[in-house]
């Protein structure tokens, strides 16, 4: 029987909570705070990427959320992408 495990939960759930705190950059003045929110969002989109890519290739589980914290994260690595382009003063802004 095909159920959601904590692989599911944590492939959605991370990129949720990556977003809030992707949203949340602007509104925050100390900038040690933020160099560590940008070290939070670089590692955690590829272990997202990871922990969905195996939450669907797993028999057991259903699809559901993997597929949903896959396109989470593809998104939000996209949006990094984006930001670091924009940084290096490559990207249109």
């Amino acid at each position: 029987m095909k159920k959601y495990s904590w692989l599911s939960w944590g492939s959605a759930g991370i990129p949720v909570g990556l977003f809030i705190l992707l949203f949340a950059v602007p509104g925050i003045a100390e900038q040690s705070v933020v160099k560590g929110i940008f070290y939070v969002l670089f590692l955690g989109a590829p272990i997202s990427i990871i922990l969905s890519v195996i939450a669907l290739f797993k028999k057991s589980e259903k699809n559901g959320f993997a597929v949903l914290g896959l396109s989470l994260s593809m998104l939000l690595a996209g949006s990094l992408i984006y930001l670091l382009l924009l940084g290096f003063g490559m990207g249109e802004a």
